[in-house]
């Protein structure tokens, strides 16, 4: 906390001039991107020598030094799961910033693990992503010098990020430097709330529920979660087996990941998951630890998940299938639940299922979160999880900043989240349009082309761009057109379920609806405190990950315990585990951190 303190005067007059200038530019949200206005063509076939990274004395229409446009390769580690996007990415959007930059990029996914395995062995990418356990590493990897400070990149060639950022970089210096006050680390999903909300589409995470099932037993009323469970009950009993003979389950997960369990019942409850294996109450604040507390939202949702099992509505193969086999039983009707907005099963579980209206939707009634319903401050955006970072292997950081800096700008940020302008986008009368097949979700062969154009599963660019998909351009519009509420493409199952429920067109309405008669929340509240809370110390850092480790290899012991007693036996046990572990102690250390950033922020007006 002292160099904190010593830092407070400078940095809270630069957050709070940050904070004006956002507040006073709220109706003109968002300055023209700075890399605009250089056309394509003319940065594609800029000349420069081949084989250096030092600018030219020229300036280009970007304001900032022109860089050479030979073709280089960046690796970049992006994370995740699908193996489909390991090696050289060659979507349409790839293939833009290869004729504008001359960069191809070289994708690595996996792991956690394998991202640390990779930072111990030296084999660094030229860009790395704090996911899962690798933010824990952030002082570590500035003080082994395996990541660079990004200051002068940012001043140089960042005009974007430092525009339409401020902020997130005051907060990285911060929290997120190991003291040095400089900027190693860029997070992702910045975001600026609405002068007038308006609800998007649906919520983005809880429990989506097969629609055209829930209808066909009449859409009875919930009020709890015993009652969701009751109707999952129905549901699996009426409807056993797919089409081609598959057994059915209402709920599933997949193994070696705590997301099933850290965001689909926390978020119904309106909490959201949090670093050091904590969530925080979207509406108070308060934060939960997640192993330890007994009653607290984490443990009441493995329960939940333990009451699907004892009713024989819970798939035994959650515990040991991977995450592409859990989407792809959604994706055939297999599982009648998922854990978020963006597997709702699409065209392919109408094929598979012959129902024109089958698509997983959020039901209203048995849980009070609807998270994410509303574009929200996020000044921060995701802080570490993940933010990115330019490390020593990379030969090229200045081109690697004119990358981050397009994409976090109005053009780069529309090619990341909607395609590419001409062809899945464009201006129409005046306003930004989607057109071609990006217009039409309801095409059978929508998600192969979105795989293409590399918006879909979820977009890969989106772990080295500033902004939220959601951002407001400077046209007006999220950089994401298809947040747009265009009544032509609202699925068959929206509508039916928005009507079911008292509005005319999509389900955010009637959430909305709800948040606004007190009988839900959601997490449009900002905190300024998260944003400054520092990292745990070493030891605690490993302490918390021998407890993810014990976690996951024990989920299936808790889920399956027989009955009330053995599942509260089991649930000692762990806690009993943990605290022998010394996560009681790396939890009370988390609490002091975050007394001493509501301190910093309370002394600095910065807000709660």
């Amino acid at each position: 906390m002292s160099v904190m303190k010593k830092r407070t005067s400078l940095l809270a007059m630069v957050l709070m001039m940050t904070l004006l200038m956002l507040t006073a530019c709220s109706g003109n949200n968002n300055n023209k991107d700075a890399a605009s206005s250089a056309p394509a063509s003319e940065s594609a076939s800029t000349e420069a020598p081949a084989s250096t990274e030092t600018a030219s004395a020229s300036t280009d229409a970007s304001g900032y030094p022109e860089l050479p446009r030979d073709p280089i390769t960046l690796k970049v580690f992006v994370g995740g799961s699908n193996a489909n996007l390991n090696g050289e990415w060659n979507s349409s959007i790839a293939k833009v910033i290869k004729e504008k930059f001359g960069i191809t990029l070289d994708l690595i996914t996996g792991d956690d693990v394998k991202e640390k395995t990779l930072i111990a062995g030296g084999d660094l990418p030229d860009v790395i992503t704090t996911g899962g356990s690798v933010g824990a590493l952030v002082d570590s990897l500035i003080q082994g010098g395996q990541v660079i400070p990004l200051d002068d990149l940012i001043t140089k060639y960042g005009p974007n990020i430092t525009k339409n950022t401020p902020q997130a970089l005051e907060i990285m210096k911060a929290s997120a430097s190991n003291n040095t006050g400089k900027v190693y680390f860029l997070p992702v999903r910045v975001n600026k709330a609405s002068p007038t909300p308006t609800p998007l589409l649906t919520a983005l995470a809880g429990f989506y529920t097969r629609w055209d099932l829930f209808k066909a037993i009449g859409a009875p009323v919930m009020s709890n979660e015993d009652d969701f469970l009751k109707m999952n009950k129905e549901l699996q009993d009426k409807f056993p087996k797919t089409k081609d003979g598959k057994k059915t389950y209402a709920f599933s997960a997949w193994a070696a990941d705590p997301f099933p369990y850290i965001i689909s019942y926390p978020f119904s409850m309106g909490y959201n998951n949090w670093t050091a294996n904590t969530s925080i109450s979207a509406t108070t604040g308060e934060v939960v630890d997640n192993y330890i507390a007994g009653d607290g939202v984490f443990w009441n949702g493995i329960k939940f998940f333990n009451k699907a099992y004892r009713m024989g509505i819970f798939d035994p193969e959650g515990f040991t299938q991977k995450i592409d086999q859990y989407i792809a039983k959604l994706n055939n009707g297999q599982v009648f639940n998922s854990a978020a907005s963006f597997w709702t099963g699409g065209n392919d579980l109408i094929a598979n299922t012959g129902n024109d209206n089958a698509e997983l939707q959020q039901l209203p009634g048995p849980f009070p979160g609807y998270m994410a319903l509303y574009t929200k401050d996020a000044p921060g955006g995701n802080l570490l999880g993940p933010a990115r970072a330019i490390t020593k292997a990379n030969k090229y950081p200045e081109r690697t900043m004119e990358l981050f800096n397009y994409l976090s700008g109005d053009e780069g940020g529309r090619l990341v989240f909607t395609g590419v302008k001409g062809v899945d986008w464009d201006v129409v009368d005046g306003k930004p349009q989607l057109i071609g097949k990006m217009a039409n979700p309801s095409d059978p062969g929508y998600n192969d082309y979105g795989i293409s154009v590399g918006t879909l599963p979820a977009p890969v660019l989106n772990k080295i761009s500033n902004l939220h998909e959601a951002w407001t351009a400077e046209d007006g519009f999220p950089l994401d057109l298809k947040l747009v509420i265009n009544p032509a493409t609202i699925t068959k199952a929206q509508k039916e379920l928005a009507q079911q429920y008292g509005a005319d067109l999509y389900p955010g309405q009637v959430y909305d609806k709800l948040v606004k008669e007190g009988k839900a929340v959601t997490d449009s509240k900002y905190f300024a405190f998260p944003a400054f809370v520092k990292q745990l110390s070493e030891p605690s850092q490993q302490i918390m990950v021998k407890a993810d480790q014990y976690f996951l290899a024990n989920i299936a012991k808790f889920i399956m315990a027989k009955d009330d007693a053995a599942f509260d036996a089991a649930k000692k046990k762990a806690i009993d585990d943990f605290t022998a572990m010394g996560v009681d102690k790396a939890y009370a250390e988390f609490h002091k951190l975050i007394d001493d950033a509501k301190e910093f922020v309370k002394a600095n007006n910065l807000g709660e």
